[in-house]
């Protein structure tokens, strides 16, 4: 999980994202300070799913969870459209 994790946190850095209490386990924790559903709208424009941080929670209203669970490959795919779709 860990490279996959090094793979996605950049690109989604680079998006704009902040990654909070996301140092172990299989899922980035992650802000662009905005809503979470417009964060889950944008990700799924590009084809990656996240979870609304509001179904763990109100604190968790502009927060989104992006699980590890995918393979290698399906990372390394979602961390190029983030990268596209910021270029242009």
């Amino acid at each position: 999980y860990n490279a996959r994790r090094a793979t996605l946190t950049p690109a989604l850095i680079a998006a704009g994202f902040r990654i909070d209490d996301s140092v172990a386990g299989l899922y980035l924790w992650c802000t662009r300070g905005e809503d979470a559903w417009a964060s889950v709208d944008w990700l799924a424009e590009l084809g990656i799913l996240a979870t609304p941080g509001t179904f763990y929670g109100p604190d968790g209203a502009s927060h989104i969870r992006i699980a590890m669970t995918a393979t290698d490959a399906a990372i390394a795919d979602a961390a190029s459209r983030i990268n596209a779709a910021i270029k242009g």
